[in-house]
């Protein structure tokens, strides 16, 4: 492959992450050929306009003089190591000086958008590319993305994205704000002036960077939409078949046709076309967990899922004559926690993905044995315990985050499960309605807490086979005791979490007052949230999980799991009527601690 790139992406607006994968000694050692970095736009000057957009004293200049210095160092780092030095930029994203200067040349009256199709928006992104070019020849080219415009390490910049974007109607509006401006999807296939604006982009980004400067573009397909540029085939023809190749335009998609979620099949736009592609993958999941608990996903990625019926891999795609190499995200994704001190699970997918992609006639079980002894030091029985272990981390997890039935039923048309768990999240009824809806109309409650259940087995599996390996001395052993602990923990409440949704949602459909389930699953949920508390007292356990669902930066917090709890025992609880009354057949065991939650509520 001739690119097996790596990329550390920061929370952003939050410290760095501490992690050897910003070491480029680390990168070469695992077999990464390239280090992607991110900010190089945001200390470009725009000297060539004329015009000073950090007057010295202002507080701009004082932020790029201190900004500028660790660009060039970290490409020297990288250089002195032998990687090529890729940037990962938002298009669009100008000093905040410079679009008041241009604001009636570059931006829509109306909303005061940047528009990349007017002249003089254009004109500031050759000059852009241009200044670039001159002060960091070193660098090799630009991973290109659109669709997110996120402001928050850049204080003096504004921006927005250069593609107009609509999502689906299903689309929450917490996510991707960027991506419900614009065109009506309904009004045609995808909507024209998207097809024009990503067509408009491309042949100024080949021309301006490709050809005039002879970098390397990897412009990625973003999205995590069905209907959209990045998983749509015919879509992503209709665009880049209107764009004339060139062996430095590339085209990064990820191996999943939605965002990196298990339950979704292998993007189809990958080894089609006529264009070089590269392929993305996490290592670090955003969606299972970031390495809190055990998360070996490697199997599934270079040999297929389990869930998809055609077992596809990287092992299936690699050998295309358009695809050139991979683009891995060590460390981040997503937003917030679980935040890690031991980067053992990201370690071990970077390193099996990196010694794959090298040398694809070793496969993923060889190289993964080759960590386990070589990295670990393990020997024998352990090894393969170790391997189990793995493996089993990738059903535990699916069978736990995951809905198979609704799924399958609502076949890529939403989220998976509404991505209802996400970063350090649980989200609850709210979070859930059109899983339980579905669940409901199809009578396969029964079936969906089956799944649950059965994740809590794996996972004490998991947890077992970590306390029978003989570790080496230090801290590993340790440290994957408590994240295999943690992931029995988390998922037992993500059990009971799910039986009081259920047992809720019924309540309330059904407007008679709840059976002994209800109470019994908020019991449980209680003693099963409480025991997870207890075990973030370790020093070597990950960041927890919160009650609350996801939101954005400084934008008010969502109510999840931990509200839903609330809301069904203050609506079924009472405190003048003894628990065993309002829930016939309640387990005597519970009943001094229902009176308790009576109380309390």
């Amino acid at each position: 492959m001739k690119y097996i790139l790596d990329m550390v992406h920061h929370n952003p607006g939050e410290a760095p992450f501490q992690t050897r994968f910003l070491e480029p000694a680390h990168l070469a050692g695992y077999g990464f050929n390239g280090q992607v970095f991110k900010h190089i736009n945001c200390v470009a000057t725009f000297a060539a306009t004329g015009v000073d957009f950090f007057p010295p004293g202002s507080a701009e200049r004082i932020w790029l003089d201190q900004f500028t210095p660790g660009i060039q160092r970290e490409i020297d780092a990288a250089k002195a190591e032998g990687l090529m030095v890729f940037y990962h930029i938002d298009l669009m994203v100008l000093p905040k000086r410079l679009v008041e200067y241009y604001r009636e040349e570059i931006c829509d009256p109306q909303t005061g958008r940047i528009q990349f199709d007017r002249p003089r928006t254009m004109e500031l992104h050759r000059i852009l590319f241009d200044e670039l070019a001159e002060r960091f020849p070193q660098v090799d080219g630009y991973i290109v993305r659109v669709g997110e415009t996120y402001l928050f390490d850049t204080p003096h910049h504004v921006g927005n994205g250069p593609i107009p974007q609509a999502g689906p109607s299903w689309t929450p509006d917490y996510l991707y704000r960027e991506t419900l401006d614009g065109v009506d999807p309904v009004d045609s296939r995808w909507g024209t002036p998207q097809v024009k604006a990503y067509v408009q982009l491309l042949r100024f980004l080949r021309e301006e960077v490709c050809v005039k400067h002879g970098s390397t573009v990897m412009f990625r397909t973003w999205d995590i939409f069905p209907d959209k540029l990045h998983a749509r085939l015919d879509h992503y023809l209709e665009v880049t078949e209107q764009i004339e190749p060139h062996p430095n335009l590339i085209f990064s998609i990820k191996h999943t046709a939605l965002d990196f979620w298990r339950n979704t099949k292998v993007n189809e736009c990958l080894t089609q076309g006529s264009h070089n592609q590269i392929i993305e993958v996490q290592c670090q999941r955003e969606y299972e967990g970031k390495g809190a608990y055990p998360n070996y996903v490697m199997d599934g990625v270079i040999n297929g899922f389990e869930e998809n019926d055609q077992q596809i891999g990287l092992k299936d795609l690699v050998d295309a004559p358009n695809i050139l190499g991979v683009y891995s995200w060590s460390r981040g994704g997503g937003w917030y926690g679980p935040y890690i001190q031991n980067e053992l699970w990201p370690d071990l997918n970077a390193y099996v993905l990196a010694q794959f992609v090298k040398n694809p006639s070793r496969s993923e079980s060889e190289n993964f044995r080759d960590y386990a002894e070589n990295r670990l030091g393990l020997r024998g029985g352990d090894v393969r315990r170790f391997r189990e272990l793995c493996l089993l981390s990738a059903r535990s997890f699916l069978k736990g985050r995951h809905c198979a039935v609704f799924d399958r039923l609502l076949n890529e048309s939403v989220l998976p499960t509404a991505c209802w768990m996400r970063d350090d999240c649980l989200g609850g009824h709210e979070q859930l309605a059109v899983v339980l809806k579905t669940l409901a109309e199809n009578k396969q409650f029964t079936e969906a807490l089956a799944e649950k259940t059965e994740a809590v087995e794996l996972w004490t599996q998991v947890a077992a086979l970590a306390e029978s390996i003989d570790w080496p001395a230090g801290e590993t052993g340790e440290f994957v005791k408590v994240s295999a602990e943690y992931g029995r923990r988390l998922f037992k409440v993500v059990h009971q979490g799910w039986r009081v949704l259920i047992a809720g949602y019924r309540a309330d459909v059904a407007r008679e007052s709840p059976s002994g389930e209800l109470f019994d699953a908020i019991s449980c949920y209680e003693t099963c949230w409480a025991d997870y508390q207890a075990l973030g007292v370790s020093p070597l356990c990950p960041s927890l999980y919160r009650g609350d669902y996801f939101s954005l930066p400084g934008e008010p917090t969502t109510p999840g799991m931990a509200a839903s709890i609330e809301h069904y025992k203050q609506k079924y609880c009472a405190e003048t009527i003894d628990a065993a009354d309002v829930w016939p057949g309640i387990p005597e065991h519970h009943t001094a601690v229902s009176r308790t939650l009576i109380k309390d509520s």
